[in-house]
This record gives structure tokens, C-alpha cells and sequence, in this order.
């Protein structure tokens, strides 16, 4: 019944009851005091039905609908500015405004009739056990509360719940309004977090994974870049100039935002300057994804390095000349030029000369990286037989194999196999990963030495049946000065620079070179150049005999 019915009923009946009092008066005028007691009966009857119903029917009326017109202005603004969600007498929604629909993608279907424990984060219990314990005592309660959209999108809202009373007042629901403070949160959170990334030297700018809308830059990178810091919403990631393999970082982003990966590292340059960038996606609940770079100046780096690279050349050369004077002396002494020698001090000698010996290699080991690194290294390059190479590294191997105890077998296929390259250098290569080999398998093994050609290119597998390398050293191994384990360096010499060079030389004749091994199975280096050609033999056969004539 509407509040219009409501006031007609009572009037009907009123006008009813006044009807039958003035029947029954006029009868009283011929049935004397009976009539006139029924009367007075039948209008404190009537009065009793129109104060009792009435007002019942009225708060049933206010208590069971829910879902009513906002009557003022100040409602009108409460909805449109806040999000307000009403429950029932049994703490189920009945009613939540278009504000909290748009926010948080939820449908009225998807709530209605449901706990809000439906849209309520599942770290909140100890704020929803308050607010039940404050519904039950009758008072209001005010406070952070977390909501949860559809999308899994995190809200902070500040939040009141007033009961909701009848005249009786007794409760009947309740109505939460809540207001969302999600980016007054991430604001000061920014902040704070930006106080102490201004404090940086290194460049450092957050982007939206979502917009990919610069959203914070630190003073480093404003000043870097020449940004204006109250315009930083309009700098996207597309029109920072900074990787040097542009399409390769945004290959690489996209990785990032799909979870492929965790972070990953770029070469970039800004203003002629190098630096080296790296892009860390970072997820949290209350700001979303976002993409942390960060950039470190490597032209400093870069000078300390060349300096320590310098130094130890420097050192290096001066080295080599009294080194090598040292072993030809004790090479002459050794062969007795000097005189007779006792076994006592051959024996001295021997170890004075392959001390010196390995002295030398290391000198001469830095001096080549030296050279690879400053792009000096000289190359005699040549059309060779790759097959024949190898075949003369391992005959001249065999004897260092000896000494170890293992064999070396050599598997080539009979034809040549024609490779442009340095053939000094190459032979050191293969002399390098055999003689790794050697000190690392086992006495009375097999070192696989063989050549395979291919449509394209050519390898070169050495194998042995060794120790092997943990998967946690593999990509270092090619590294300088990289070495795998302290025992192993004592008991088997070396430098750790050997397939730092390997891999220095082999690059700088177009090749690849890698390796697999297994802990407790072995290793096995496998090096890969192009093929080419058969070079014409007859030219030269056919000079001959021009200039014969």
C-alpha cells in the first residue's frame, strides 16, 4: 500500500465510524443508555484500528522496500560521488548505486541478494568482524576497508555503515558508503617512495604496464632527459630515446608483461653517453603493474676498466721480454751447455723451467685478450682444410694427453672440409679445448675429437668423459679468469683465461662456440664456422706452366 492509500484508508474509515455514531445517537433517542454506550464503544474501537494498523502497515511499508526514490539534493550528491550498498534485516545486498557498479565492473545481478563478503578482500576479516561487532552494538562505524572489483582490481575506500531503523527502532540493514581513496593512496605512497629515489645519482622513471605512461621520474632522469616534471603523464614509453636495439627492448617488454620473465638488461645510450639499462616489472595490489628502469652510466665504468686493462697489458709486456730470457737460460742449462749437472739440480731445473714455461703462457694468454678486446688481434686469413687442422692439433696433443693418462681419438671424414681462417690461431683453439680435456678426464679415458660438415658450416666437438660443470658455472665459463673449483686450479694449472680466448677468436671469425655438460658425465665444446668454397687447385699448377714457356 502507498502513503496516498494509506491516508484514504484512514480517512474511510474515520468517515465510516462517524457514520455509525450518529446512527446510533439518533437511536439513542428511543432505545435510551445502550445505544449511546454502543457508540461510545465503536469510536474507541475505530480510533484503536486507525492508531495500530496504520502505522504498522506504514513500517512494514519503510522496512520491506528497499529500493526507494532519494528525496533531496544531498542524497542525490552522496551517489553520485560515493559508492552506497544496502542490506536487509538478514545482511544480504539489496541495493548498491551506479557508483559502485562503474568502479568496481560489478553487475547488480552479480550482488544482489549476496553477502558483501562477496566483494570484500580476503586479507580484511578483522576489519569485518568490527564492523559486525559495531552493527550489533548499534553504533556507526568508520574506517579503511579494502573492496575487491570484478577484475580482481583493489580498492582503498574510507567506509561509514549506519544501521538502518524502523520507529520502533529496531534495525533492519544497513547502508555503507563507501569513498574511494585508491589514488590519494597510491599518491602518498609515490611520494614517500619518490623522496627517496630522488635521492639517486642513477637515472630511474616509472612507467604503467597498462598505458605505458611515464608516472614518476626521479630529479636524475628529469635532468637526463630535459622533462617537465608537471608534465610527466604525457611522456610515454615510445618516445624515451634511449636503447640502442630498440625493437629488441620492446620484444623484451612484452616478454615482461606476459611473465615470461622477471627483468632483463639493455645497452643504451642517451645524450652520446652509455649506460646500462635495466626493466623490472613490479605488481602490487594497490598500484598495479608497473615498469621500474633504471640506468647506469657506464662511461665511468667503461675508463676503469680500460685503465685496469692498460695496467695489466702494460705489465704484461714488460713481463714477457725477462720471462722469456729466464726460460732460454734455464733451457741451456738444462741441455747441459753449461756444464755437467748432477740429478739433484736437473731436477731443480725442471721445475724452474715449466714454471717459467707457464709464466710465459699467462703473458702471453693476457696480451691476446688484450688485443681481442681492443680489436687488434691479426689475422692471416685463409682457405683451409679444417679436417687436416684438427688432425695436426691432435697429433701434436698426444703426448700432453700421455701425461695425463687418456687417449685422444679423432673421427673426421676423409674429404676436406673448407673453412676461411687463421690457421695459427685455430689450432690454438682446438689445442686449448683438447688440452682442458686432458687435465679433466679421468686416467684411462677417451677424448672424442671430431670434425662434421654440414650444408653450411663446419664443427669442431671435443668430448670428454670428466667431472663435468654445474649447470650454476656454465654461463660463466667463458668468462675471464672463470675456473671451476679451487682444487681443480691447484692440481690442473691454468688461468681460467683459455676459453675466454677460445671464445674471443672463434667470434672474430664469424663462429659460434658453446658447450653441454653433465656432473658426473662430462663435457663436450662444440665450435661452428661457416663453410666455404672449394678453392680452384688448379691455378697454380696452370701459373707453372705459363711461366714455363
Amino acid at each position: 500500500m502507498t502513503r496516498d492509500g494509506a491516508t484514504l484508508f484512514r480517512a474511510a474509515l474515520l468517515v465510516t465510524a462517524g457514520t455509525a455514531v450518529f446512527a446510533l445517537v439518533w437511536l439513542a433517542q428511543f432505545s435510551g443508555g445502550v445505544a449511546l454506550a454502543l457508540a461510545i464503544a465503536l469510536v474507541w474501537a475505530v480510533s484503536l484500528t486507525v492508531d495500530t494498523i496504520l502505522p504498522d502497515r506504514k513500517r512494514r511499508f519503510d522496512a520491506d522496500t528497499d529500493v526507494r526514490p532519494l528525496m533531496n539534493l544531498d542524497e542525490q550528491a552522496l551517489t553520485i560521488h560515493a559508492m552506497v550498498v544496502k542490506t536487509d534485516s538478514g545482511g544480504r545486498i539489496s541495493f548498491v548505486n551506479d557508483r559502485f557498479l562503474g568502479l568496481t565492473g560489478f553487475d547488480a545481478a552479480d550482488l544482489i541478494g549476496k553477502s558483501p563478503d562477496t566483494y570484500g578482500h580476503p586479507d580484511d576479516s578483522d576489519v569485518r568482524a568490527d564492523v559486525i561487532e559495531a552493527h550489533a552494538a548499534g553504533d556507526i562505524w568508520t574506517g579503511r576497508q579494502r573492496i575487491v572489483g570484478k577484475s580482481g582490481q583493489v580498492f582503498e575506500t574510507q567506509t561509514t555503515r549506519i544501521a538502518r531503523r524502523d520507529d520502533r527502532q529496531r534495525t533492519h540493514g544497513a547502508i555503507t558508503v563507501h569513498t574511494d581513496m585508491s589514488r590519494q593512496t597510491v599518491t602518498s605512497r609515490s611520494l614517500d617512495a619518490g623522496k627517496s629515489l630522488h635521492l639517486l645519482s642513477e637515472p630511474v622513471f616509472i612507467v604503467s604496464a597498462q598505458t605505458h605512461e611515464v608516472a614518476f621520474a626521479n630529479d636524475a632522469a628529469v635532468a637526463l632527459f630535459g622533462w617537465d616534471r608537471d608534465a610527466l603523464s604525457d611522456v610515454r614509453m615510445s618516445d624515451v630515446t634511449l636503447a640502442r636495439d630498440r625493437p629488441a627492448v620492446m620484444e623484451q617488454i612484452l616478454a615482461l608483461e606476459a611473465g615470461q620473465i622477471d627483468h632483463f638488461c639493455f645497452d643504451a645510450l642517451v645524450n652520446d653517453v652509455p649506460f646500462q639499462g635495466e626493466i623490472q616489472l613490479i605488481e602490487a595490489a594497490d598500484i598495479g603493474r608497473r615498469l621500474y628502469v633504471v640506468l647506469r652510466d657506464q662511461a665511468t665504468e667503461q675508463a676503469v676498466s680500460r685503465a685496469k686493462d692498460e695496467l695489466v697489458a702494460t705489465v704484461s709486456h714488460e713481463l714477457r721480454t725477462p720471462l722469456t730470457s729466464i726460460k732460454g737460460a734455464l733451457g741451456l742449462i738444462r741441455s747441459g751447455s753449461a756444464g755437467e749437472l748432477s740429478d739433484k739440480i736437473v731436477s731443480l731445473l725442471d721445475i724452474a723451467y715449466r714454471n717459467a714455461d707457464r709464466l710465459v703462457l699467462i703473458v702471453d694468454d693476457i696480451l691476446d685478450l688484450e688485443k681481442l678486446a681492443a680489436g687488434q688481434m691479426d689475422y692471416d686469413m685463409e682457405c683451409h682444410d679444417l679436417v687436416q687442422t684438427v688432425r695436426e692439433c691432435v697429433s701434436s696433443n698426444e703426448s700432453f694427453a700421455t701425461r695425463f693418462g687418456v687417449s685422444i681419438h679423432f673421427d673426421a671424414m676423409t674429404a676436406p672440409a673448407w673453412v676461411i681462417y687463421d690457421a695459427d690461431r685455430i689450432h690454438q683453439v682446438v689445442t686449448n679445448l683438447i688440452s682442458n680435456a686432458c687435465k679433466f678426464s679421468p686416467k684411462g679415458s677417451q677424448i672424442h675429437v671430431t670434425v662434421t660438415v654440414g650444408d653450411d658450416v663446419c664443427q669442431v666437438r671435443v668430448a670428454d668423459r670428466g667431472a663435468g660443470i654445474p649447470a650454476s658455472a656454465q654461463e660463466r665459463i667463458f668468462d675471464r679468469f672463470t675456473q671451476v673449483g679451487k682444487a681443480n686450479r691447484a692440481r690442473k694449472g691454468g688461468t681460467g683465461l683459455g676459453l675466454s680466448i677460445v671464445k674471443g677468436i672463434v667470434e672474430s671469425h664469424g663462429g659460434t662456440v658453446w658447450l653441454t655438460s653433465e656432473e658426473g658425465l662430462g663435457t663436450t665444446v662444440t665450435v661452428t664456422f661457416q663453410r666455404a668454397q672449394e678453392p680452384d687447385m688448379q691455378w697454380p699448377a696452370a701459373l707453372a706452366a705459363e711461366g714455363g714457356r
